[in-house]
């Protein structure tokens, strides 16, 4: 008993649990979209979009601009897998939409732990549920906003194992699911620039929890 304590107080367990905690304040708060329909352009993007089914969509995806938009490969290569798994059933769509957001969240904890940024836990919790992001995650469509926001997030969070690579191939990712993503190459420039300073994601997260849950 007293080792499960030990480690569920450790930085790493304080870590996790904080996370959790995170995860499912957000998974909750989203709970009208769990089971919503489609809206607005969701016919052009999935019901009607003949990317998702053709025998050649996904040289059209990828290699042409026959989209109903504009060019989104990654977006619409999630929309094509998703409609070959569930068809035009919503739940599926709108909880990748949701799972991404909250990975989105944690990214955003982990990269503001990172920087040192005083309170980044509660930023992340703010992040998550502030009502500017329902657009985003309730409507099918904007994929393209999570998805980027996870590849430009990403591109911080693994920039510190692999500064020279990893951010740059992320970013490019980015710039695929969406195109207005113009922030994202000085990003990843200030992730090659910043010195090397950290001891590991555990340690930092403790750092930034809220006031009374230091170790």
């Amino acid at each position: 008993m007293h080792e499960i304590a030990r480690r569920i107080f450790s930085p790493r367990g304080r870590a996790l649990i904080f996370a959790v905690v995170l995860a499912a304040v957000t998974i909750f708060a989203y709970r009208p979209a769990w089971h919503g329909g489609f809206l607005w352009d969701d016919d052009a993007y999935i019901i009607n979009n003949e990317l998702l089914t053709a025998p050649h969509g996904w040289q059209r995806i990828w290699f042409s601009l026959d989209s109903p938009s504009q060019y989104f490969p990654l977006t619409y290569s999630t929309f094509r897998i998703e409609h070959a798994l569930w068809g035009l059933n919503t739940t599926g769509y709108h909880w990748v939409n949701l799972l991404l957001h909250v990975g989105n969240a944690l990214l955003l904890w982990a990269v503001l732990a990172r920087l040192g940024v005083p309170g980044s836990w509660l930023a992340a919790a703010i992040f998550a549920l502030h009502p500017v992001q329902v657009e985003s995650v309730a409507w099918i469509t904007e994929r393209k906003n999570v998805l980027m926001a996870f590849d430009f997030l990403c591109a911080g969070a693994l920039g510190e194992s692999n500064r020279l690579h990893a951010p740059g191939c992320i970013v490019l990712d980015s710039l695929v699911a969406e195109k207005a993503d113009h922030d994202a190459p000085s990003y990843a420039n200030c992730s090659f620039c910043r010195p090397r300073r950290w001891n590991g994601v555990s340690r930092s997260l403790v750092g930034t929890l809220p006031p009374g849950n230091e170790p």
